[in-house]
């Protein structure tokens, strides 16, 4: 039930301190600088825990500020791809630079034939080989082997999936996909995400840094995921208001219309009048 799955705060967020990692709240980053200071960082938590594969959800710079990769961009997929590579890109130099100390040689490599995907992978050679660094740039469910592939390759060394092309929330045929037997094969090849979901745990894929937007009530709310902290909520159009939520991992199960859903059936009292 989503009421009971998110703990609301009336006053100004405390710290949300875990010990070793992360003393203060995050917030939702303001400009695209910020937002690759907020990822590596939540990256470079999750290497100290020993988690060298990672799943991460960025906003794209557009104008002067950051906005969701949704169908507000006109141009589509490409227009996305022209916005997240070179994102993708200044990320692992900042990720092998911060390691090694000198900046890496970096290298693209498309991996949409056709051209028309937005698919590529990045990758970052630093002069020490433990040093290395590899991203792949809107990869879709069609590149299972090449994402296997890289795990094998990579070894111990950071392997990153950015604004990967399959759903955060779930819908129908991700539900089915669940099951088992032949429902859960129907829903598998009607495009429900559960078996591309086991493979990627299976190799050890973690969601290290996540950004989304949803509408809520005319309020456009952040939700924000940064490792090792759970979910978070605030305002974007005042990002420096107390904390609206913060939830346990079930709040990664939220999609925009359950969580609009609750907030109007007033099962989440969010001040965001």
């Amino acid at each position: 039930m989503v009421s009971a799955a998110i703990l609301l705060f009336a006053a100004p967020c405390a710290a949300l301190v875990t010990p070793g990692t992360v003393g203060t709240a995050i917030r939702p980053p303001p400009n695209r600088e910020e937002m690759l200071v907020q990822a590596a960082a939540a990256v470079g938590r999750a290497r100290a825990d020993g988690v060298d594969r990672h799943t991460l959800r960025l906003f794209l710079p557009r104008g002067d500020g950051l906005s969701p990769p949704d169908e507000s961009w006109e141009g589509g997929i490409m227009q996305l791809f022209a916005a997240c590579s070179p994102l993708t890109r200044d990320l692992l130099r900042r990720l092998s630079t911060e390691v090694a100390g000198v900046p890496p040689s970096l290298n693209e490599q498309r991996l949409d034939v056709s051209g028309v995907d937005g698919e590529s992978v990045w990758f970052a050679q630093s002069s020490q080989p433990e040093d290395d660094c590899v991203g792949l740039v809107q990869p879709t469910p069609d590149r299972l082997a090449t994402i296997r592939k890289l795990c094998s390759e990579c070894g111990a060394r950071p392997l990153l999936m950015v604004n990967p092309q399959w759903r955060e929330g779930d819908d129908p045929f991700d539900a089915l996909s669940r099951k088992g037997g032949l429902l859960g094969a129907l829903g598998n090849a009607l495009g429900g995400k559960a078996a591309l979901q086991k493979e990627l745990s299976a190799l050890g894929f973690v969601d290290v840094y996540t950004l989304s937007e949803y509408v809520c009530r005319g309020s456009r709310i952040c939700l924000q995921l940064s490792y090792p902290l759970s979910w978070t909520a605030r305002r974007l159009d005042d990002p420096s208001s107390p904390e609206l939520a913060r939830d346990h991992p079930r709040l990664a199960e939220i999609g925009g219309t359950a969580l609009d859903g609750g907030l109007r059936e007033r099962r989440l009292s969010l001040a965001v009048e």
